[in-house]
């Protein structure tokens, strides 16, 4: 009965206390749990945006745009219009096919989309009878994890040879799912038809057609069959070989001599020219194999795997002594570096934390409290796994183990304070361990809740960018709450056998540190934090007046650019990489000259700066040039790991070297990471004409901005176009528009007469006009059509011919035709926002009352930007109310939380003047920081409150002595909280690599604000609790006074 009333009394923190078995076995085995679980966790350099749309794409050969657009696009818009859901329709149109995305409302399941779209599509039975069936896919996530190189001195057919096998030794790892071959090109059978010998003998290219395949067919089975036996019946006769297509026969002459493909067309084995197909290594000629991660996938292992087959292939014989293969652009790397970046910033954060524990509590004490952090870390790495949070290992989940460093830290030092006193005044026995404990158990679980609350909030930060950076919300809300079972189960049961009585007549080196601190602390406490507080009590109100002035001054310097703004954050990227695009009618010729430039462009680059820093050595690692279509191609350079200028001087140099080039549409070079693009408009009206000449104006006013730069839109001037009719004449022989569309395009496109598999190759068999014969004007008009009557004309005698420009293709948004226009900006000169609220504060009107129908809208930053703090807002108040019912209910107070989360916004000044005296900019990381630190600076006001409650309530203090006594009572654990979170920060906000930059703003939210708060503590809320006193004492003497007159006036009467 006794025990049992004594577990009543003292709870699971008593019982874990007395029973030290229990304690170790939960410490020791959260640790081993989440050891294993490290194996477990997969890695990722950069978390990437979550799939959030539906791919539509309907082939349609009309060769017009607009066709494509009002028989497929305008009907899928019109199906889609009473599907819920969707948050933008873009499609578009081109001459073969049309297009649709389908981006989905943030928080909408793409699951349910998808089979909404589909469900939609599938009703629609007017598609045009020469469009294929939608093909509709979901979005699925691919990132970049490493390149495979082949490079030397061969020719295509040995690369792409070499690349196929190579690409399925990579697919047998187990860890590899997604490799592409970049550079390939499909192989063909290409019979060339010399049109003159073959019209000499009364053939036309769909008799060569028919020949072909007569001769050469696939497979055709079928089966015999008994009642004794069974057996299949093939007849094949396919041809695979160059000799072989040669040697059908095409036609019998009457003297029994025969003519074969051979004698009137040139066969070859080649690979499919209709597009220009570049791809250069290190000036060599190279094939590159990219692999690619999904959701599931480990960039280490993907990159291990990969590494172990490049080795493999480099101690073979397989490879021909004129070709290399090699890897490169390794984002394992990438992740590895940086997270033994924050790793080493972690270690010594811890180092630095238990430092300033050992120097103020005993030194035992710190110890333990220092040793709860594997507790918290190691059980945190379980709750990340995928059956539980499914997390990875990443930037900003490693960030949160480092925010979270000084933050879990504090309620064990407060109950570590505790107990140590409490044993040191009271004897040391197991009864004034759990006495100690719950002395500030309701406070400090309290306390932590509140910092909970504020990071449940940030890990619920909606927004698909937002998802990503609150992250660490995540990681941080868990090491809370683990640190809530550490500190209040496992170290009282730690220090239930700590000395506190003994005497040490010698003093070692360390004890007179501990000395000199104390009585530092001490001195401070006695001769400058007191006589301050009777200051500030004294005048109280000119303190607050002082406080609020200072709020009203800082609060504003977001918005008048004393700290600029820049909402999401520039992070460096691994690599360097540059693109370009041409003009409509810029040939492929035009094209590689464009990328050669570009290319020898980055190498003068790299001489000028390496000169600069004086190396005589190329700083570049790898340079890759690639190019899949005529009008377009990039470059990528990565940079020696101990390369002596970085990414961002490389890409700025590269840029002013390589200039304005002749033929060229755009060119960018990027050196940063970008999800999505950092400034998009996206221009809407009724009519192309509205929507082209907004779009010019929007351009024109961004080309005069001063930091904007690759200003990009998807404008067309049109592909030029030749159009044939028929004239009389053409008529008149009973040709028609289809008899001379197929011929055209049977000469001059090449007729696709057969594909069969080859090995691992689809082979397409192609009949045409030799290469040298379909290349101007000329070449079309003096080919030969034929009539039904079996007669030849020249084309030119049966056409008219026009000269335009054609769309090249037609974009849509939300219905309205659209252009849309993106830029990068320098964040040193003018960020995203603050170009987005530049347009719009005269430009944009000024634009839109010119045209009437016009629609403006920006996208990209802009438009996350917006989603992000809609919902930060949303979840700030959700957390301030839940922050305030949690401090209510310990204090039963209505007033007091209010008091207490007056720290709150003096946090944000202090975060503010962090940013402003670092140089830092706010990003949507300072914002979170601020959010996660509206939980954190309540803490140490709970505690003091809390203390002054109880000092007041024994009746033995006057009200000023109970403030002060509660001030400099709390002064040590006040302090010491603040300081382990900031030391636990201080790492990573002195952190000089580039790398680290980026996290930098969320780190001086927290640490600068909760330094700044601290003095708010300190001496603001002891000023509020007076003047709360002073508030309710006139109240309290006017009800008395009215009470009087009250009495008075019935006793008169």
């Amino acid at each position: 009965m006794a025990g049992s009333e004594t577990y009543e009394k003292e709870g699971i923190i008593g019982w874990f206390a007395r029973n030290s078995v229990a304690a170790n076995l939960l410490l020791v085995g959260t640790i081993v749990i989440g050891a294993l679980s490290l194996t477990t966790l997969r890695k990722e350099a950069f978390p990437s945006l979550s799939p959030n749309s539906v791919a539509v794409s309907v082939s349609y050969d009309s060769g017009d745009p607009q066709q494509a657009e009002e028989g497929i696009a305008v009907k899928i818009e019109e199906a889609l219009e009473s599907v819920s859901g969707i948050e933008r329709i873009t499609t578009t149109s081109t001459a073969s096919r049309a297009a649709a995305s389908i981006e989905m409302v943030s928080g909408y399941d793409l699951d349910k989309l998808f089979d909404d779209v589909k469900n939609s599509l599938d009703s629609i039975s007017d598609f045009p009878t020469d469009a294929d069936s939608p093909i509709i896919e979901k979005e699925s996530r691919q990132d970049h994890v490493i390149w495979v190189q082949l490079y030397g001195d061969a020719d295509r057919e040995t690369f792409q040879d070499l690349a196929t096998r190579v690409k399925a030794d990579l697919l047998a790892q187990s860890a590899i799912r997604d490799v592409s071959i970049e550079g390939e090109q499909e192989p063909i059978i290409s019979i060339e038809i010399n049109e003159a010998l073959l019209l000499s003998y009364g053939l036309t290219l769909e008799d060569v057609s028919s020949a072909v395949n007569a001769e050469s067919s696939s497979s055709v089975s079928t089966m015999l069959r008994n009642s004794e036996k069974t057996a299949n019946l093939t007849i094949s006769d396919q041809y695979y070989g160059q000799q072989e297509f040669a040697n059908i026969q095409l036609l019998t002459l009457a003297d029994g001599s025969q003519i074969r493909l051979g004698d009137v067309a040139k066969v070859t084995e080649d690979f499919d020219d209709e597009s220009y197909v570049l791809s250069r290594y290190n000036g060599q000629p190279g094939m590159a194999l990219e692999l690619f991660m999904d959701e599931y996938g480990d960039v280490s292992e993907i990159a291990r795997q990969a590494n172990v087959v490049v080795e493999k292939w480099k101690n073979s014989n397989a490879l021909p002594e004129n070709i290399g293969i090699t890897s490169w652009y390794d984002s394992s790397t990438s992740i590895n570096d940086r997270l033994q970046l924050l790793i080493k910033n972690a270690v010594t954060g811890i180092i630095m934390v238990f430092v300033i524990l050992a120097l103020f509590l005993n030194i035992r004490v710190a110890l333990w409290v220092a040793a709860g952090l594997p507790f918290v870390f190691f059980g945190s790495l379980y709750f990340m796994t995928e059956s539980m949070l499914g997390l990875t290992i990443n930037q900003f989940t490693t960030f949160g183990f480092i925010m979270a460093l000084g933050i879990v830290v504090d309620d064990a030092v407060v109950v570590g304070e505790s107990i140590y006193s409490t044993r040191q005044e009271e004897g040391d026995t197991i009864e004034n361990t759990i006495r100690g404990t719950l002395k500030v158990a309701v406070p400090t679980i309290f306390g932590v809740l509140t910092t909970v609350a504020a990071f449940v909030a940030l890990a619920n930060i909606e927004g698909r960018l937002g998802q990503i950076y609150a992250q660490f919300g995540t990681v941080v809300m868990v090491c809370l709450l683990l640190s809530l079972v550490e500190s209040k189960l496992i170290l009282p049961s730690h220090l239930a056998h700590l000395n506190t009585q003994r005497k040490s007549n010698s003093q070692n080196y360390w004890n007179k540190i501990q000395n000199g601190a104390n009585a530092g602390l001490q001195w401070f406490s006695k001769k400058c934090y007191q006589p301050l507080i009777d200051v500030v009590l004294q005048y109280r109100y000119p303190a607050v007046i002082l406080f609020a002035a200072l709020f009203v001054f800082v609060i504003g310097w977001p918005m008048n650019g004393v700290v600029r703004v820049s909402f999401f954050p520039s992070i460096e990227g691994d690599t360097v990489s540059g693109s370009l695009s041409m003009y409509e009618d810029a040939s492929f010729g035009q094209t590689d000259a464009a990328l050669t430039f570009f290319e020898q462009a980055a190498m003068k680059a790299d001489a000028e700066l390496a000169k600069k820093y004086g190396s005589d050595e190329s700083q570049i690692d790898s340079i890759q040039v690639l190019a899949s279509s005529d009008d377009s191609g990039s470059i990528t350079v990565e940079l020696k790991p101990d390369a002596v200028y970085g990414s961002s001087e490389m890409s700025s140099t590269w840029t002013k070297i390589t200039g304005s080039l002749e033929g060229v549409k755009t060119l960018s070079v990027q050196s940063r990471v970008r999800q999505v693009d950092a400034f998009r408009a996206e221009i809407k009206a009724l009519d192309n004409e509205t929507v082209y000449a907004a779009a010019a104006a929007m351009r024109a006013e961004l080309e005069q901005i001063p930091g904007v730069s690759d200003i990009e839109d998807n404008i067309s001037a049109g592909e030029p176009q030749y159009r044939f009719e028929l004239n009389e004449q053409g008529r008149a022989m009973g040709i028609t528009t289809s008899d001379l569309s197929s011929q055209v395009i049977l000469n001059f496109g090449g007729g696709s007469v057969q594909s069969f598999q080859r090995d691992s190759d689809e082979v397409t068999v192609i009949a045409r006009l030799p290469e040298e014969g379909r290349q101007t004007l000329s070449d079309v008009l003096d080919s030969m059509i034929r009539t039904d009557s079996g007669a030849v004309v020249p084309m030119n005698s049966i056409v008219d011919v026009q000269y335009e420009f054609q769309d090249a293709d037609i974009t849509r948004i939300d219905s309205l035709r659209a252009v849309y226009i993106t830029t990068d900006v320098d964040e040193t000169i003018i960020s995203s926002n603050e170009l987005v609220s530049l347009l719009n504060s005269s430009f944009v009107p000024e634009l839109q009352s010119r045209f009437s129908n016009l629609v403006i809208d920006f996208a990209g930053e802009a438009e996350q930007q917006a989603e992000t703090t809609d919902s930060m807002k949303q979840m700030f108040i959700v957390a301030l109310i839940v922050i305030y019912a949690l401090l209510a209910i310990p204090l039963r107070s209505y007033i007091q939380p209010v008091l207490i989360m007056m720290a709150i916004p003096f946090g944000i000044v202090g975060a503010i003047l962090g940013h402003y005296f670092t140089g830092l900019n706010l990003s949507i990381l300072s914002l979170f920081g601020i959010l996660a630190l509206s939980g954190v600076v309540v803490n140490d006001s709970l505690l003091l409150v809390s203390r002054f409650n109880a000092l007041i309530t024994r009746g033995t203090y006057t009200l000023h002595d109970a403030i002060v006594a509660a001030c400099t009572s709390r002064l040590r654990a006040v302090l010491l909280t603040s300081i382990t979170t900031f030391a636990g920060l201080a790492p990573i906000l002195s952190e000089t690599s580039t790398q680290a930059e980026f996290l930098k703003p969320a780190a001086a939210s927290l640490g600068y604000g909760i330094l700044f708060a601290t003095i708010i503590t300190l001496l603001l809320i002891p000023s509020i609790l007076m003047i709360q006193h002073d508030i309710r004492s006139t109240l309290g003497l006017g009800v008395g006074k009215l009470k009087s007159r009250l009495i008075r006036r019935e006793q008169v009467s």
